[in-house]
């Protein structure tokens, strides 16, 4: 019987394991999701992928409302919609710059074969 001064019978300081659990289920599939695991050689190719495809879609988008403002307004204003594929530009960068400072990193980390000793 769970002891009644406790909550759900489990003593101070005591996490529950399912929450737990829980929370290591949801972190390893934001992590497949995001394309983030450390182990892949390319890991961050998912992310850079759906921020392609969401700046490209949100692109024409604007195009097409500068297009829009430009046929009724009669005038053609600056390209504002430039921002975002430039700014999409930016976080593909810093992401395959991710990708490279990782692969060099294991690169170097690997045993080379040689072995320590005294001359």
């Amino acid at each position: 019987m769970a002891d009644p001064f406790v909550p759900n019978g489990r003593r101070r300081g005591e996490a529950a394991t399912d929450i737990v659990d829980g929370m290591n289920t949801t972190r390893h599939r934001l992590t497949l999701l995001l394309g983030t695991n450390p182990a892949e050689p390319h890991s961050t190719t998912r992310m850079r992928y759906a921020i392609t495809m969401v700046a490209g879609f949100a692109t024409a988008v604007q195009v097409i409302v500068w297009l829009m403002v430009a046929i009724f307004g009669t005038h053609l204003d600056g390209p504002w919609w430039l921002w975002t594929p430039a700014s999409a530009l930016a976080i593909n960068a810093a992401l395959l710059g991710l990708d490279h400072v990782r692969r060099h990193w294991s690169n170097t980390a690997a045993p080379t074969g040689t072995t320590r000793g005294s001359l």
